[in-house]
């Protein structure tokens, strides 16, 4: 076993009955089994989503010599997904605190902040990025350092959802109150820890200014529960529902009572009210998901 994997396993404090990375606080979510098993939805709900593609960046055919660059890996799903469409499969390098595989490269949470720990010939043809509200701090030294470890002509993709329910029957919000107080105090909360949700529609706009060309995004109008009239959506709605009731309590806790000083009681009696307002299932409600792509200029430097 490589010696840092060790450090990632046994580097875990606990509270509220979760368990956090790190000892410092440096995360709002935990990274338990049943947070993984919520993020490891969302990889099947992005799945489901592009027609069971790992990315749309213009690279094909994938070869085994090239390099693949996971940033926040966290449950790994995306990592397996593509291993298991890609013959043969390319070199994998998965980033992240505290993921549990002695199998990948495996760097330590400084390195996410900070600059990576990749030399000019570690350089990648693709990074791929998911969920990033509350893992990062600073998006533009990300986007710089995702710039930097690419190499020239290759392609970042970004997949992000927020953590905001949309409806367009005005007449709905009156049974969204718990919802909506929920959505704005963990906005709230996220940005006086110092890592924001809710950053979706920010993505296209940071690659732009970190010099990447061709960005494009797709936005996606994915909804909670199974209302939709197309049977892809109906299914990954149903996938939503799940996804939220393993986050719900993962996405809150920390937030709630460390940054914003509730108490334990105050806080699961507002999560269940949430989730008794999010089983109304004839309201239609919907989120965006947003996939953003860019290349490295040609021309830009190798590193």
């Amino acid at each position: 076993m490589e010696p840092n994997w060790l450090t990632a396993r046994n580097n875990h404090s606990y509270e509220n009955g979760r368990r956090y990375y790190g000892f410092k606080a440096e995360f709002p979510f935990p990274d338990d089994q049943k947070a993984t098993s919520a993020h490891a939805m969302i990889s099947t709900m992005w799945h489901h989503l592009l027609d069971g593609r790992t990315f749309i960046a213009p690279i094909d055919p994938v070869q085994k010599n090239h390099k693949f660059l996971e940033f926040a890996t966290r449950s790994g799903s995306w990592t397996i997904m593509a291993l298991n469409r890609h013959h043969p499969a390319p070199r994998l390098t998965g980033m992240d605190p505290a993921y549990m595989s002695p199998n990948l490269r495996y760097f330590e949470h400084h390195e996410l902040e900070g600059d990576w720990p990749f030399t000019a010939k570690q350089a990648f043809h693709l990074i791929h990025a998911q969920s990033l509200g509350g893992v990062i701090a600073d998006y533009d030294r990300f986007y710089a350092n995702a710039f930097r470890h690419l190499l020239p002509g290759r392609w970042l993709e970004v997949w992000e959802n927020d953590l905001r329910f949309f409806t367009d029957n005005a007449q709905d919000e009156t049974r969204l109150v718990a919802l909506r107080e929920w959505e704005a105090l963990m906005h709230e909360a996220a940005a006086k820890f110092g890592k924001r949700v809710n950053v979706a529609a920010e993505q296209k706009e940071l690659m732009h200014s970190a010099g990447f060309v061709q960005v494009d995004e797709q936005i996606f109008k994915v909804p909670y529960g199974e209302w939709s009239d197309d049977p892809t959506l109906k299914n990954i709605g149903g996938y939503y529902v799940f996804q939220m009731q393993c986050a719900l309590e993962g996405y809150t806790l920390r937030l709630f009572t460390k940054t914003l000083g509730w108490s334990k009681e105050d806080t699961n009696a507002l999560i269940s009210r949430v989730q008794e307002e999010l089983q109304q299932k004839d309201l239609r409600l919907y989120s965006y998901f947003h996939l953003v792509i860019g290349q490295k200029p040609a021309q830009a430097a190798r590193k």
